[in-house]
């Protein structure tokens, strides 16, 4: 059964019963749901400005295609594939090789990246969501 808010905040903010008060309550739990809105809005995605995929890891890439003309660039909406990090190339899994970087010519540009959730962890994200189809079906 899933907790409540309220609840998961009691839980965390109780470490030794002989300390908690409950008069405080009220702060523990505005406090703890503060922190729960703030980490909801926190984006998984990772920018390559700030770090870079290990070597030889298997990632989510979000990229924009850039072509380059004569005169102009031309730049595409955001795309998401699957690619392996390796030597400072990004490759998808049809071995096409990309700089990822500086673009001088057709290529793409990689701005962010991270790790493909596990299957355990794609279940547990949207354990609510299976519960609410569950109940639907009874």
């Amino acid at each position: 059964m899933k907790q409540t808010v309220e609840e998961a905040a009691i839980e965390s903010c109780v470490i030794d019963r002989s300390i908690y008060n409950d008069g405080y309550q009220p702060y523990y739990l505005d406090g703890f749901k503060d922190g729960a809105e703030w980490q909801s809005k926190q984006s998984p995605w990772i920018s390559v400005k700030e770090r870079l995929p290990e070597e030889g890891q298997r990632i989510l890439v979000g990229f924009l295609y850039y072509y380059k003309y004569a005169d102009r660039e031309v730049e595409s909406p955001k795309h998401i594939d699957i690619f392996t990090y390796e030597n400072g190339w990004w490759i998808d899994d049809s071995d096409n090789v990309y700089r990822g970087k500086e673009v001088t010519e057709d290529d793409i540009k990689v701005i962010c990246w991270q790790p493909i959730p596990s299957f355990d962890e794609i279940l547990e994200a949207n354990r609510d969501v299976l519960e609410r189809i569950k109940q639907k079906g009874d």
